[in-house]
C-alpha cells in the first residue's frame, strides 16, 4: 500500500513514521508493442472524491511521462483503452488512514499552539509569583514592625496624639498593601487556573491522538499491501483498473505504471522506476530502466 503512515506510539507524545518505500502491486500483463494509443475514461466512482475532469487531467499528466520524443496516448471518447476508477475496500481503508492520520496531525498541531501559549503564561506566573513573594514579604515586616510599635506604645500607657496620628498612617498604609496583596493573589490565581487549563488541554489532546494511533496500529490496516491498478487485454478489449491511492501524486504514477503496461513495458528491477513492480515513488520522472524499456517496445525493429 503505497504513502500509508504508519504511527507508533513513544511515551507522552506519538511519532508518525513513514514506511521506508511505499508500495504497490501492479500486473505485469503487457500487450504486443503499440506506441499511439487512444483512452476514454470508463467508470469513475464517486467515492474517490475525484471528478472525471480532475481524473482526466492526472491521466494527461501520467501519460506526459511517456512522451519522450511524441505524444504516445490522447483522449478520445471513443478510444479503445478504456481507464476506470473502481471502488472497494482497498480505497475504503486508505480513506479511513487518511482520515484518521489528519485527525492525529491536526490535534497534535493544535497541542503544540497550546504549548506555545503556556511558555509566555509560566512565564507570566513566575514573574506575579516573585512579585507577590517580595510584597508579602514586605508587608509582614511593615505588619511585625506596626505591631511592636504598638505594644511598646500600649506598654507606656498609652500613645500620645503624635504617635497616635502616626499608628494609624502606618495602620492605613498596611490596609493598603494587604488589598494590593490580595490583588495580586487573586491575579495569581487567575494565572495558575489557566495555565492549568491549558496543561489539561494539551495533555487530554496528547491522550486523544495517542488513542488513535494506537487504534490504528491495531486495526490491522497498517501495513497492508494492496494491488493498486491493473492492465488487462482480453477478447479484443483493454482496459485499466485503478482500484487505490492516498494523493494525486500517487495516482498520476500508478496511472503512469499502468499506461507503461498498456504500451507493452514489463517490469524492471530498479526500485525508483515508474515500472518497478513495487511503486517507491510520486514522481513522474523517468529513470534509465525506464527510457530503455520505452524504447525496447516502441522503436522501429
Amino acid at each position: 500500500m503505497r504513502g500509508i503512515v504508519k504511527v507508533f506510539l513513544a511515551s507522552a507524545s506519538f511519532l508518525l513514521v513513514s514506511s521506508p518505500a511505499p508500495f504497490s502491486y501492479a500486473q505485469d500483463r503487457p500487450r504486443p508493442a503499440s506506441c499511439q494509443a487512444k483512452y476514454r475514461i470508463g467508470t469513475l466512482d464517486p467515492r474517490f472524491g475525484i471528478t472525471r475532469e480532475e481524473f482526466r487531467h492526472a491521466i494527461e499528466d501520467a501519460s506526459s511521462a511517456w512522451a519522450i520524443d511524441q505524444k504516445l496516448f490522447a483522449y478520445d471518447p471513443k478510444g479503445k483503452l478504456r481507464i476506470n476508477l473502481v471502488y472497494d475496500t482497498r480505497q475504503k481503508i486508505t480513506q479511513h488512514v487518511i482520515a484518521v492520520r489528519a485527525g492525529i496531525s491536526a490535534r497534535m498541531k493544535e497541542a503544540d499552539s497550546i504549548e506555545d501559549r503556556i511558555l509566555p503564561l509560566k512565564a507570566k506566573f513566575h514573574v506575579l509569583e516573585v512579585s507577590y513573594s517580595d510584597q508579602l514579604a514586605s508587608y509582614e515586616r511593615a505588619r511585625d514592625s506596626f505591631d511592636q510599635e504598638a505594644q511598646r506604645s500600649k506598654s507606656n500607657g498609652g500613645a500620645t496624639e503624635t504617635e497616635f496620628q502616626n499608628l494609624s498612617g502606618k495602620r492605613q498604609s498596611l490596609r493598603n498593601q494587604h488589598a494590593l496583596l490580595e490583588a495580586k493573589r487573586l491575579d495569581l490565581n487567575r494565572s495558575t487556573d489557566d495555565v492549568n487549563e491549558l496543561v489539561r488541554k494539551h495533555n487530554a489532546l496528547l491522550v486523544r491522538a495517542n488513542g488513535e494511533a494506537s487504534a490504528l496500529n491495531s486495526s490491522g490496516s497498517i501495513g497492508v499491501q494492496f494491488e493498486e491498478g491493473i492492465y488487462i487485454r482480453a477478447g479484443g478489449k483493454e482496459w485499466i483498473d485503478i482500484f487505490q491511492f492516498e494523493n494525486k501524486d500517487s495516482l498520476r504514477v500508478i496511472l503512469a505504471h499502468e499506461l507503461g503496461h498498456a504500451l507493452g513495458m514489463k517490469h524492471n528491477a530498479n526500485p525508483s522506476s515508474i515500472m518497478s513492480p513495487l511503486i517507491h515513488t510520486d514522481r513522474l520522472a523517468l529513470t534509465t530502466e525506464d527510457e530503455d524499456g520505452l524504447k525496447a517496445v516502441c522503436s522501429p525493429h
